[in-house]
């Protein structure tokens, strides 16, 4: 005699659930014979990846530095064509 503690709902839910996560298992399985095989080949891709990166990073931070070196020119007290009032109107 075979009893079923649960509703037939819930019992299709977690034989979904387990469905799933079987597939997940496979492809992880899959995916980490791959690695195992190709490994020279990933870690080639992997090393000009961020080789790419970190040219792109000194590139950029030369950009930096030398767009702060033209703002530096000027000292911070002089600008050209600027001309700053002072009113005093206290009455003390």
């Amino acid at each position: 005699m075979l009893f079923n503690f649960y509703s037939s709902s819930l019992n299709q839910v977690t034989k979904g659930f387990a469905k799933g996560l079987f597939v997940i298992g496979l492809l992880l399985i899959g995916f980490g014979i791959l690695v195992w095989i190709f490994k020279e080949i990933l870690a080639i891709i992997a090393a000009a990846i961020f080789m790419a990166v970190g040219v792109i990073c000194c590139f950029n931070a030369v950009r930096v530095f030398i767009g702060t070196m033209k703002s530096g020119r000027h000292s911070g007290d002089e600008r050209d064509n600027v001309r700053i009032r002072i009113e005093d109107n206290s009455e003390f």
